[in-house]
């Protein structure tokens, strides 16, 4: 398989096992996740949750793949969580308790790998629409884009990770507010807050993810994987431990080939090729 072919296997083994809630395709060096139940405004149910788990895990066994665009079909990233699904559960605490791990399993695996993540948000991510964007590294905005946490606007809990996730990324009180109120904001205010890198035109929104997927594409993968590491290893621990914890990361990486690479380079005066 060369570098300029589509990989498209996997995209059907995701149809086939979650009935074309999740498609994956992968062009050189990006792959893109797309949630796709635009009916159901990319509601995220169990079978999307496999769906980004099984092209996760196809993405990390293919080592062309350097970044991934995560994406929503239709007319919005997504609405948040199926509720359909989660008022069948709630009312018994062991089923609820493992749809709970199911969810939290899922969005880890997105916000662990090793494969830095893009989210490409249209129209709006609200509630688990929102805490999907969380768990990635990146966010692109459209400028009409509404992002929210609607629980508190139905009496609900935030029980997808945001009332953890969201005090690491923006100020506490600014996340208690957002939690307690289900109060949407715009893409500029986003921005402004941090849990966004990019706000774009509406149109440009997968160009611009996709040029910075490129970017990251032509960087090393086994480099990025050990800053990302680095970064959540050390996320909460006081600085002298975290940076015992990112020296372990470092002797590993440096002796590796493509550090040799990016010396060669270096001393070559040539743009290293990973």
């Amino acid at each position: 398989m060369t570098q300029d072919l589509v990989w498209l296997p996997l995209a059907e083994e995701v149809k086939n096992s979650c009935e074309g809630r999740v498609l994956l395709d992968i062009i050189s060096s990006v792959a893109t996740v797309t949630i796709n139940r635009p009916d159901k405004l990319n509601a995220i149910d169990s079978g999307v949750l496999n769906g980004i788990r099984t092209a996760l895990a196809g993405i990390e066994d293919n080592p062309l793949v350097r970044a991934l665009i995560l994406r929503g079909a239709g007319r919005a990233f997504s609405a948040g969580g199926d509720l359909g699904e989660v008022s069948a559960l709630v009312g018994d605490k062991t089923r609820f308790s493992a749809f709970l791990d199911h969810w939290h399993e899922s969005l880890l695996m997105l916000q662990d790998s090793p494969v830095p993540s893009i989210a490409a948000v249209h129209g709006f991510a609200y509630a688990g629409g929102l805490e999907l964007t969380q768990a990635c590294d990146f966010v692109v905005l459209g400028r009409g884009a509404l992002l929210g946490d609607q629980h508190a606007n139905f009496g609900l809990f935030p029980a997808g990770g945001s009332t953890q996730r969201l005090p690491r990324l923006v100020a506490p009180r600014v996340a208690k507010w957002l939690l307690m109120t289900g109060e949407a904001i715009d893409a500029g205010t986003a921005l402004a807050l941090g849990l966004a890198n990019r706000v774009v035109d509406d149109d440009d929104i997968f160009d611009e993810a996709q040029r910075m997927a490129e970017t990251l594409g032509r960087k090393s993968r086994a480099g990025n994987a050990a800053i990302k590491a680095a970064v959540h290893v050390g996320a909460g621990r006081p600085l002298t431990d975290a940076i015992a914890a990112e020296r372990h990361l470092a002797l590993d990486h440096m002796a590796s080939q493509d550090a040799r690479t990016g010396f060669d380079a270096f001393r070559s005066r040539t743009t290293p090729v990973f």
